[in-house]
């Protein structure tokens, strides 16, 4: 019984080994972490930041302008960065690549945002036209068909546990309240920007 506290005591402990000091691997990743403002998950979640956001269903991704950059270049650039981070990773500092790969993934996540916010503003002007163009039930049974989504998309973040997913999940459920908004509102003014 002791001998098993003392064990556990002993587990989370700066330990030397030849002469240096071990920090526990945690403990390294928490220290990393706090220097670069970015958790690992966080860092290695840019796959699920790329997922284009959620189109109404009757518009086509042909009718969204054609300025708006995907962030392909950025995300490439990014992508390039892990792998070789992963390729060239030593023992001494895994954790490096969070330094190396900062750049690109600051300007990733800018681009993303950047993106999102035109695509939302475009689903908004379309959606308007759209929405005006239907008679008075079917405009009450799209406004309720997005609701619906909202409530889907917040039920599915409530109940997962990957928190990068959750954090997707919640985005979309945003959209969906914006988008509402926007449709019950027609007369408030357009938004320099929509948080994403």
């Amino acid at each position: 019984m002791a001998e098993n506290e003392r064990d556990a005591g002993e587990r989370g402990a700066v330990k030397r080994v030849l002469g240096k000091q071990q920090e526990p691997e945690k403990a390294r990743l928490n220290s990393s972490e706090k220097r670069h403002g970015l958790t690992w998950t966080e860092f290695h979640a840019y796959k699920d930041k790329m997922v284009f956001p959620n189109l109404p269903t009757m518009m086509s991704r042909d009718e969204l302008p054609k300025d708006i950059c995907l962030c392909d270049t950025q995300f490439r650039g990014l992508d390039r960065c892990i792998e070789k981070g992963i390729m060239n990773e030593d023992g001494a500092n895994p954790y490096a690549r969070m330094q190396i790969c900062k750049p690109h993934w600051i300007r990733f996540i800018k681009c993303v945002k950047r993106r999102d916010e035109l695509v939302m503003r475009s689903v908004k002007k379309w959606e308007r036209e759209y929405y005006t163009s239907l008679d008075e039930p079917s405009q009450k049974e799209y406004i309720e068909d997005i609701d619906t989504k909202m409530r889907y998309f917040m039920y599915a973040a409530s109940h997962t546990l990957d928190l990068m997913k959750k954090q997707r999940l919640e985005v979309n459920a945003q959209h969906c309240a914006v988008r509402q908004s926007s449709l019950l509102n027609p007369k408030q003014p357009e938004e320099p920007g929509v948080d994403v």
